[in-house]
């Protein structure tokens, strides 16, 4: 298997807007922290105002470009009430769905392996 490069592993390739570019990184490092009663999943979860606020981006054009990056990098984004959990491809569905469920979102969590 050849090993992704630096510029493919956080989506450099693909995204070409430095500030999608900047957005992914902070993502892909936050997927990994854990997240107090689960650990690192692939999965960041973050305020959509703290987010926007760190960007310097409005709240909506932050949830907007969120959303559209997502499909970019075969990720899933969801929200609700300003709580937003992004997973990233190869996140772990069993993460997903705990924070899914446990953050109060509704009805089944995406799944992630159909990305």
């Amino acid at each position: 298997m050849t090993q992704r490069t630096l510029k493919q592993r956080f989506g450099f390739d693909i995204l070409l807007d430095p500030e999608d570019r900047l957005a992914y990184a902070l993502l892909h490092s936050m997927a990994y922290d854990g997240h107090g009663d689960w650990g690192g999943c692939g999965v960041a979860e973050l305020d959509l105002g703290e987010f926007a606020d760190t960007l310097g981006w409005p709240r909506g054009v932050t949830l907007r470009r969120l959303k559209e990056i997502a499909p970019k990098v075969r990720a899933v984004c969801v929200e609700r009430h300003d709580t937003i959990l992004f997973a990233l491809a190869g996140a772990q569905q069993e993460g997903f769905s705990h924070l899914y469920k446990s953050r109060g979102f509704e009805g089944l969590p995406p799944n992630l392996f159909s990305r």
